[in-house]
Formats: C-alpha cells, sequence, structure tokens
C-alpha cells in the first residue's frame, strides 16, 4: 500500500457507484448533469464514480495537510495524474475542487493557501471557462455546498492488513538480518511519513481522531509504529507512547483540533455569501467583471424597490379617491330616496372647542391646502397628501364634485410643475422659427 493508496482509506475511501452520491444530494445531481457534458465534450475517459471519488477526496484532505499550498504541483497534481491516467482528467478533478472550495461561505486557513497556489493551474488550463461558469451558475443558484466535507475513512482492518508482516519476516524481527524485512519497513516508514508530513504530531493526532473508537485508535498508532527502528526513532516512538496512553486513560479529546482551525476562527477573511468572496481566484479581470455585475444588481434592485414605494403609495391614493366616489354616490342615492320615504338620519355634528379656544384653532380650506402642495411638493409627498384628503372628505361627508376636482388636479399639476421647458433668451431676433412645419423661402429672381 503507497501513500496515496494509505491517504484515501483514511480519508475518503469513496463509493463504488455513482448513485451513492446522488442520494439526496442537490449538489451531486446538478455535478452530474455538468460532468457528463464536460466528459463528453473534453474527450476523457474517466467513469463518473471516480470523478466524484476523486473531487470529495481532495476537498476533504486539504485540510489534513500539515503544509497548506506547499508543492501542489508535486503533491497534489503529479499524485492525481498518476491515479487517474490523465492529466487532462487531474486538471478537471482540481477545477470543480477549487470551485466547491471557493463557493464556500466558511473556508478555512488550510483552504486559503491551497486556492492561491491552484488558481494559476486552473487559468492556464484548457478548463478554464468551464469552472468559471460553474462557478457562477453555482453562486447564482439556490444550491448549497457544505462548510465542512465529510470524511469517509475505512475499518482499520484494512489498513492493518497492508502492513502485515509474513511469518519469516516476524522470525527476524529482533535480528533485522531479513533484508526484505528491512526494506519492507522503509517502504512502510516512507508511506506514513508522506500522509503524516513528516509525522508530524499534530496531523497524527488528526488522523488517530478520523476514528471514534478507542481500540481503532489503537490500532491505527501500532500500525504507524510498525514503521519506526527503536534504536533509531526514539523521539517518534516516545510520542506515539505518550498518546496511547493518553487514550487509554481518556485524556485524549475526541473532538479537538489543532491544525483544521473551526468556522469564524480569528484571523479568517470570511465573506458571507450575498457579501461573499465575489470571485473564483483567477485573475483581477474576473474580479472586476464580477464586481461590476455585482454592482448592476445592486442598482437594479434599489430601483425596483423604488418602483415598489411608488406604486404602495398610489395604490393606497387610489383606494382613498374609490373610497370618496363611493361615498358620494352613496350620499346621492340617499337624497333622491328621501324625496319619497323619510328615513332617520342623525346629523354629523360640528366640532366642539374647549370653552375658550375655539378661536386659536387654525382651520384650512381645500384649496388653500391644494395650492400649497402644488407649489412645495415632491409627487410622491402630494400622493400621501392626496390619500389623507379624501379619507377627511369621507369623514366629515363633504363629498361634492369640486371637492374631487380639488383633489384630482393636484398631482398633475406637480407632473406639469416639474416637466422640463425650453426658454429662449433672443434679445436681438428678427426672425425666429423652432422646427416650423414648412419653410418658405423669399429669394428674389435672378437676373443676368
Amino acid at each position: 500500500m503507497n501513500a496515496s493508496e494509505l491517504n484515501r482509506k483514511l480519508l475518503f475511501s469513496g463509493y463504488n457507484e455513482v448513485t451513492d452520491f446522488l442520494k439526496n444530494s442537490p449538489l451531486n445531481r446538478y455535478l452530474y448533469k455538468r460532468i457528463l457534458g464536460i466528459l463528453s465534450s473534453s474527450g476523457i475517459e474517466m467513469p463518473v464514480v471516480t470523478l466524484f471519488n476523486e473531487i470529495y477526496y481532495q476537498c476533504v484532505r486539504v485540510n489534513y495537510d500539515g503544509n497548506p499550498g506547499a508543492d501542489l504541483g508535486k503533491r497534489y497534481l503529479s499524485e492525481e495524474e498518476e491515479w487517474v491516467h490523465s492529466s487532462e482528467g487531474a486538471l478537471l478533478v482540481f477545477c470543480i475542487v477549487g470551485v466547491l472550495l471557493s463557493i464556500k461561505r466558511n473556508i478555512t486557513f488550510q483552504e486559503e493557501c491551497f486556492l492561491n497556489e491552484l488558481a494559476p493551474y486552473i487559468r492556464d488550463s484548457a478548463f478554464r471557462g468551464f469552472a468559471e461558469k460553474l462557478f457562477r451558475d453555482l453562486r447564482s443558484s439556490e444550491i448549497g455546498v457544505p462548510d465542512c466535507f465529510p470524511v469517509m475513512t475505512c475499518p482499520v482492518s484494512e489498513v492493518e492488513t497492508g502492513f502485515t508482516l509474513t511469518k519469516e519476516q516476524h522470525k527476524s524481527f529482533w535480528g533485522l538480518d531479513d533484508p526484505d524485512y528491512v526494506m519492507l519497513k522503509d517502504v512502510w516508514r516512507h508511506t506514513w511519513a508522506v500522509v503524516t508530513c513528516d509525522f508530524s504530531h499534530s496531523v497524527i493526532e488528526q488522523y488517530v481522531r478520523l476514528y471514534s473508537d478507542q481500540d481503532d485508535q489503537l490500532k491505527l498508532i501500532s500500525c504507524i509504529r510498525s514503521s519506526f527502528y527503536p534504536k533509531i526513532h526514539p523521539e517518534q516512538l516516545h510520542f506515539l507512547e505518550d498518546l496511547s496512553r493518553r487514550i487509554t486513560t481518556g485524556c485524549f479529546e475526541p473532538e479537538g483540533h489543532i491544525f483544521f482551525l473551526p468556522k469564524g476562527s480569528p484571523g479568517l477573511d470570511v465573506e458571507e455569501m450575498d457579501g461573499e468572496r465575489s470571485c473564483f481566484p483567477l485573475d483581477a479581470v474576473g474580479v472586476d467583471e464580477d464586481l461590476d455585475l455585482a454592482k448592476r444588481y445592486r442598482l437594479e434592485r434599489d430601483e425596483l424597490k423604488k418602483q415598489m414605494e411608488e406604486m404602495r403609495k398610489n395604490h393606497a391614493m387610489e383606494l382613498a379617491r374609490q373610497e370618496a366616489r363611493y361615498k358620494s354616490e352613496i350620499k346621492k342615492l340617499q337624497e333622491e330616496s328621501n324625496r319619497f320615504i323619510r328615513w332617520p338620519f342623525k346629523k354629523r355634528t360640528s366640532p366642539v372647542f374647549p370653552s375658550g379656544q375655539g378661536a386659536d384653532v387654525l382651520v384650512f380650506s381645500i384649496n388653500d391646502v391644494a395650492e400649497h402642495v402644488k407649489e412645495r411638493f415632491s409627487r410622491s409627498g402630494a400622493e400621501e397628501v392626496c390619500t389623507m384628503l379624501y379619507r377627511f372628505a369621507v369623514e366629515y361627508g363633504s363629498l361634492s364634485e369640486e371637492t374631487f376636482r380639488q383633489i384630482d388636479n393636484i398631482v398633475p399639476a406637480i407632473l406639469k410643475r416639474d416637466t422640463p421647458r425650453q426658454i429662449f433668451e433672443l434679445p436681438n431676433v428678427q426672425q425666429f422659427n423652432n422646427n416650423p412645419g414648412t419653410v418658405v423661402n423669399n429669394g428674389g429672381e435672378f437676373k443676368d
């Protein structure tokens, strides 16, 4: 088992059928349709399930990298190319991975470093247009991208199987005189060194935390320890023994995070999706285009809000006007009916002012209000005043046609007032035609 195989077993062992990815996942169903199109147009021969397994493995792997963003070409792209046997296929995998990580609402430090180093590879690839369009379509849709991609760890017994000694190798365990055993041990040590970033203590702890069962954690530590020589690696063996002791005594925090920063950690430049990271990190041109698009959308949104407010005011004024008209017609019908039948009718009482205060009450006629509004108010304010006047007309029974005419003329007068006019100042002009309908030439007759 080499390092690439081991890492996949630990982080994302994957599915055997693509239908397992499509169950209850709008994101995967959307990606499936886009993947089918790009595979057929680019001529890449790769099973879709393999592509999905690689996408999710790389999305998980980024956050378990002890050297985030370092040597991306060799450690990620070259390894992926060997795994899928296609350089174009490897680039396609990382184009989709880059899009998914860029869409996330919260981004970790590892992901930020990874995206910065990945951008030049995508920018120079044949899949740049596909990646940019996928990014825009996903961001504008309601399909969510998980903030934390789930791991899919294989049973620890599968890891143990890859590092099991043969019976002959067990016989020579203490003597170390079997060259095959020594070579195999070196292979194991190299494999674990690659996976754990040269036996980084924090990385090892993160991999051990992939298993929740205490026995599985101890078995994984035993696999790592089997690659060490006691006399050559005393410091590493001491760390693994201490880690085993912490696990058995219950002092190993199951949810601890060493280098995987949680969401919202200080120092992370995290933006939310409507003020989210505005672009897929390829170049400044893409940034400017997306920023311009966002600015245009905001302007359109503000304009629509303004139109909605105007429609609301117009609607309120029209309702008040119709109500006043309705009351006026009812009053006319009542007057007509009173000619033949006398109905009990309760007159509206005049307002009663407190003693000695009647003279202090200021009363305006509707003419005064209408003229003042025509001169000083905007259309929006005038519509609100008209709504108020219609309601007062109904409340106080002032339902004559003259009242309605005064109110109805307010808004047209303001529109006429605000209409742009052409003013010509011509102090010394004998004749001036402004767009004449006909042109008359009064020229004299030509004579030799």
